[in-house]
């Protein structure tokens, strides 16, 4: 199963990084900033055309896009979370290794 939260995710952080705004990626693609933004909560499920779109304006390929979207996949989520870490310092990685240990550790409050 497809998950668009983590495309939109996806979609923010990279034109976060490429410091474009909603209003200005609306503006490129002739639609509104609210379905921009419909869209990066994963509200709105954007067509494969739409996404390819975006992600040429962001000047990304469509496929960093939507990896690590499948949820039935075992790899979910690996890709962002490197990418979302990956300018992190000592300190911040530290923690983040002692929240997930805590939470190997206590699985079954899942």
């Amino acid at each position: 199963m497809i998950d668009y939260v983590a495309i939109g995710r996806k979609i923010r952080m990279y034109r976060n990084q490429s410091q474009i705004t909603q209003s200005d990626l609306a503006e490129k693609l002739n639609v509104s900033a609210k379905y921009i933004s419909a869209i990066e909560r994963g509200v709105s499920k954007v067509s494969l055309i739409r996404l390819d779109e975006i992600a040429n304006l962001l000047n990304v390929k469509i496929v960093d896009l939507l990896a690590d979207s499948d949820t039935t996949k075992s790899y979910y989520g690996e890709v962002e979370l490197i990418e979302l870490t990956k300018n992190w310092s000592t300190k911040q990685k530290s923690i983040l290794i002692d929240v997930i240990s805590s939470l190997n550790k206590n699985k079954y409050m899942l």
